[in-house]
C-alpha cells in the first residue's frame, strides 16, 4: 500500500527516459511473540507499521508507506541510497533505521524487524 507522498515521490523521481521501474519491496515482522521458543515454532508475526523513506545523502523525506496487515509494503523509487525509518512505539515495539540501496530496473527486498520487548 503506497501513501500519497510515496506516489508523488515516485513520479517526481522518474527521469525523462521513462517511468520508475525500481524501488523497495519489504516485509515487516514483529517478535518475539512467545517467551519460550520451541523447536519448529515461529515466534514472529507480520506487523502493520508506518515507515519513512529518506534520501541517505540529504535526509529529505521522500515517502511514507504503511505495511499491510500481512506486513508487506512496496514503494517505487529511483536508483539511489535511502534510509528506512520505522515508527516505533513508546517504549515498545522498537525498530532501527536501516540503509537500503536501490539499483536501476530492480526492486530491493528488505525485512524490517520490530522488537516486542519479550524476554
Amino acid at each position: 500500500m503506497l501513501s500519497l507522498a510515496a506516489a508523488a515521490a515516485a513520479c517526481a523521481s522518474g527521469s525523462a527516459a521513462g517511468p520508475v521501474d525500481s524501488g523497495i519491496h519489504g516485509r515487516v515482522l514483529y517478535g518475539p511473540t512467545c517467551p519460550v521458543q520451541l523447536v519448529g515454532q515461529s515466534c514472529t508475526r507480520p506487523y502493520q507499521a508506518t515507515i519513512s523513506v529518506r534520501s541517505k545523502s540529504t535526509g529529505r523525506l521522500l515517502a511514507r508507506v504503511r505495511s499491510s496487515t500481512q506486513g508487506y509494503f512496496s514503494v517505487r523509487l529511483a536508483p539511489g541510497r535511502y534510509v528506512l525509518t520505522p515508527e516505533s512505539g513508546h517504549p515498545f515495539p522498537t525498530s532501527s533505521p536501516q540503509s537500503v540501496v536501490v539499483y536501476r530496473h530492480r526492486y530491493t527486498s528488505v525485512t524490517v524487524r520490530y522488537d516486542s520487548g519479550i524476554r
